[in-house]
């Protein structure tokens, strides 16, 4: 089961303010960052602790403790991942994380972004490209190379749902926007 958007809100809410009260800001965001990279791609795992099953829900809760907290995941992250097990809504804890991440870097003023692009960038590339956005929002930027091959060539930046475009694509769009915006 997906969570509502709001239920999603209000979990990542909860634990950013027991964050925030246990004075351990930076060590959810490094917690939630390694937890958003372990569970990428890795649906079958997350099935397992989502589906209804006649198996041992305490089971389940077991694969969390098993798998996660050799790592040092806060006891509340683990917590909350079991509840969400428990709940049947494993499925949410990426979602949950990424927006736990979204509001612990906004007490630092960082935000997250996605570069598109239709090969993989270098890190350079992206150092670059975030100081280059980050002194044009005036915060700093953090951002994840994902790849688009609808994009035809270069580059398109989305940062708090601003987008920088400098696609062959997105060019093609504007030029078919002004074409029909004539007629």
């Amino acid at each position: 089961m997906n969570l509502k958007e709001n239920v999603v809100k209000n979990w990542a809410a909860a634990l950013t303010n027991i964050a925030i009260e246990q004075n351990k800001v930076d060590d959810f965001i490094e917690q939630s960052n390694a937890l958003i990279d372990a569970l990428k791609g890795k649906e079958d795992f997350i099935k397992i602790l989502t589906i209804k099953s006649h198996h041992d829900e305490l089971a389940k809760v077991k694969i969390i403790d098993e798998t996660f907290s050799a790592f040092g995941i806060n006891e509340n992250i683990l917590n909350a991942m079991k509840i969400l097990v428990e709940m049947k809504a494993f499925s949410s804890t990426r979602t949950i994380l990424k927006h736990l991440r979204k509001n612990l870097t906004a007490l630092h003023d960082i935000t997250y972004g996605v570069i598109w692009s239709t090969k993989e960038i270098s890190e350079k590339q992206i150092i670059d490209i975030e100081n280059k956005i980050a002194k044009k929002i005036g915060k700093h930027v953090k951002l994840v190379n994902k790849i688009d091959n609808k994009l035809i060539g270069g580059l398109q930046v989305i940062v708090n749902n601003q987008i920088f475009d400098g696609s062959v694509k997105g060019q093609l769009d504007a030029m078919r926007y002004e074409v029909l915006k004539r007629k």
